[in-house]
């Protein structure tokens, strides 16, 4: 009966029809021999029917609910996600690579977190975590982030989906390493701010009501106006903010009643001389009464002025401690072939930053589009200060044969390239030009 629910909704699985035949068209071209006209830019072949194929035929270890959660997020992008065979346990927890999306510049990674013999994770669950390459080196991407797509509670495993944007080419055959190191199920977070300019609720250079607990610490009673908003409700209230008997700053806060790890940071932003706010932690901690009391020694009521606001951040969880552990995954990355091909287009920098930056290449796949521009060109004529500017802004567009005007998506950039992804795959052959800032670059076959 499972077996039968579970093709009955895997076979509901299907790449997009019309990119399917279209590389059908081009696999049977090349078994018998024919070759496709030579393009001014070389090409390499990608088969995106065989990924097509293995996602609606593998099972893995995932269930129809990971995998419709998988199609849903891979829309039409699915016929270019290719499977990924890699698996570790620790702690009871198996982690494994389910699905990987990549192409020169961008990548998306599919990977559960299953619990085995416990339940110490969920639909909030985070994970703390390092991408780097096999070699150990810097992995070439800028920016990456993962969230967290479905969770079973069945089977008791939440899937992720890591997504990356680099700063320079991945190369062919690259690997991933993607290094977990804690898991926290039951996920929460807080924060509350109490400001001190306000003279009704905030700090004031009024001495507090104290007393002293048997270690001979000072410590705040609690401010009758604060206990009462926080007996109103919400987890993790201050009850207490200002300068002690003592004359230093403290900040009481009460816990949530119920969780069974927390992590509580009491900061006060303080001005310095030229006005900046820097933040400094309350980092005398002394629980008193089921409270915890905050105290920042050597600021007193004379440094008030310089005080703007305190805050309380916590992160906590009512179902679970943090899972530490060594969870590493490699995962091969087969990129979708890119066009590659060089512009020589001056593209002016922001105001109040004179001249311009030469654009020198354009990497063209069909998952996305990345402009990358000369970094010489970026300095003044002193060859130390860089000129601003803001490659987001120059928006493309592109042309392609039957007409169709496309509008990328930006994704990710830096002061010297920007990525911008489609919303959905394109076939690089079909593309007639590309314009950027009002200048139009054609894409010509030979």
């Amino acid at each position: 009966m499972f077996e039968h629910d579970y093709r009955t909704r895997f076979d509901e699985i299907a790449p997009d029809p019309a990119l399917v035949e279209q590389t059908r068209s081009r696999m049977r071209d090349a078994l018998s021999g024919e070759k496709a006209q030579p393009r001014r830019l070389t090409r390499r072949g990608f088969v995106a029917v065989a990924a097509a194929a293995a996602l609606t035929v593998t099972a893995l270890a995932a269930g129809p609910t990971i995998w419709q959660a998988i199609q849903n997020d891979l829309g039409s992008r699915a016929p270019y996600a290719t499977e990924v065979e890699a698996a570790c346990e620790d702690e009871g927890i198996r982690m494994e690579g389910v699905r990987a999306l990549a192409d020169g510049r961008m990548v998306r990674v599919y990977f559960t977190a299953q619990d085995l013999n416990k339940n110490r994770l969920d639909e909030t669950t985070q994970i703390r975590y390092s991408l780097m390459g096999t070699d150990r080196d810097i992995w070439p991407y800028g920016s990456y982030s993962v969230r967290q797509l479905s969770y079973d509670p069945d089977s008791r495993t939440c899937l992720f989906v890591l997504t990356a944007t680099g700063w320079e080419s991945v190369p062919e055959g690259a690997i991933l390493c993607l290094d977990v190191e804690r898991l926290l199920g039951g996920y929460q977070s807080v924060s509350r701010r109490i400001s001190a300019s306000s003279e009704q609720a905030g700090i004031t250079e009024k001495l507090l009501p104290s007393t002293q607990t048997q270690g001979g610490s000072t410590v705040l009673l609690p401010q009758p106006e604060l206990e009462s908003a926080a007996a109103a409700g919400g987890p993790f209230s201050i009850v207490a903010a200002g300068f002690a008997a003592d004359g230093n700053l403290h900040v009481r806060v009460r816990p949530a009643i119920g969780t069974v790890w927390q992590n509580v940071t009491v900061c006060a932003t303080i001005l310095n001389d030229d006005g900046a706010g820097i933040g400094r932690d309350l980092e005398q901690i002394t629980p008193v009464e089921g409270d915890l009391d905050y105290c920042l020694e050597g600021f007193g009521p004379e440094l008030l002025p310089r005080l703007t606001q305190v805050e309380m951040l916590v992160e906590y969880s009512a179902l679970s401690k943090p899972v530490e552990g060594d969870w590493t995954i490699e995962i091969p990355l087969q990129t979708a072939a890119s066009e590659h091909f060089s512009v020589s287009l001056a593209l002016p920098a922001d105001r109040g930053s004179e001249g311009s930056v030469m654009a020198e290449s354009l990497e063209l796949s069909p998952l996305s589009l990345t402009l990358v521009c000369d970094q010489d060109t970026m300095y003044l004529e002193d060859g130390k200060t860089l000129r601003y500017i803001t490659l987001e802004k120059f928006t493309p567009t592109v042309i392609l044969k039957d007409g169709t005007v496309l509008t990328p998506t930006y994704a990710d950039g830096n002061s010297w390239w920007a990525t911008w992804a489609f919303d959905q795959p394109i076939d690089p052959d079909q593309v007639v030009s590309i314009t950027l800032d009002g200048q139009t670059i054609p894409v010509e076959e030979s």
